[in-house]
């Protein structure tokens, strides 16, 4: 009998555990191809001011051969006739962050620190009457979470890149596209905040509601209950 209790108290205390404790999905890794999609992606929606900028930049560096051939290629690939030749998205990628604009920038490090970072799973239980601020507190610490995260060497090099060498640069588009995650947290919980009143008004006040929040760097599981 004893022995029966102790293990119900154990179980118990699990439970209790794995409820408040988050569970860590690791990083994934992205290729370099996936990487250099994203760029590609970029290259290919420059402006026309940009893009000008960027082939005059090309023909001082390379020559007007190799300019006139990347003109061509460029208009290829954004057709979808040929993929990227190697050499000469190189050749692209080596003055391409002079013609992007900070913002733009920031939106390309905010998109790869997504992709990059840690997600943490977290359970949490809270009542209809307070959900909302019992909620707020656990999203901040996700987001704390993913500001003071150490940035992989492989996303540190396209940091690098991005700010030209420039550690004022570097610094100030983390520092941007950290900010912009955490909007981007909060955009999506104002939307799932909707949901999830549409899901309480459907339940009729009756029983629970489990709902599946997805932020930008974590998931959380909430169980809504009414007092």
């Amino acid at each position: 009998m004893v022995y029966l209790l102790a293990i119900v108290l154990f179980l118990v205390l699990l439970v209790f555990i794995l409820e408040k404790s988050p569970i860590t999905i690791a990083p994934r890794r992205i290729s370099t191809g996936a990487q250099n999609a994203e760029i590609i992606k970029v290259l290919l929606n420059l402006d026309e001011q940009p893009l000008e900028d960027l082939f005059k930049l090309y023909r001082e560096q390379f020559g007007e051969g190799p300019s006139r051939y990347a003109r061509q290629t460029y208009l290829k690939w954004k057709s979808g006739s040929v993929r990227p030749n190697k050499q000469t998205f190189a050749r692209f990628m080596v003055n391409l962050p002079k013609v992007m604009s900070f913002d733009l920038k920031c939106e390309v490090l905010r998109e790869l620190r997504e992709a990059y970072l840690a997600r943490d799973t977290y359970k949490l239980t809270v009542h209809t009457d307070d959900w909302k601020q019992s909620l707020m507190p656990l999203v901040e610490t996700i987001n704390e979470k993913a500001r003071t995260a150490e940035l992989p060497k492989e996303l540190q090099h396209r940091l690098t890149w991005l700010a030209e060498d420039d550690v004022q640069v570097a610094n100030a588009l983390l520092a941007e596209s950290q900010e912009r995650q955490s909007l981007n947290s909060l955009m999506f919980l104002e939307k799932e905040f909707a949901n999830i009143e549409q899901l309480l008004d459907n339940a009729g006040g009756r029983g629970k509601v489990t709902h599946l929040l997805k932020l930008p760097t974590g998931t959380i599981s909430l169980k809504i209950k009414r007092r």
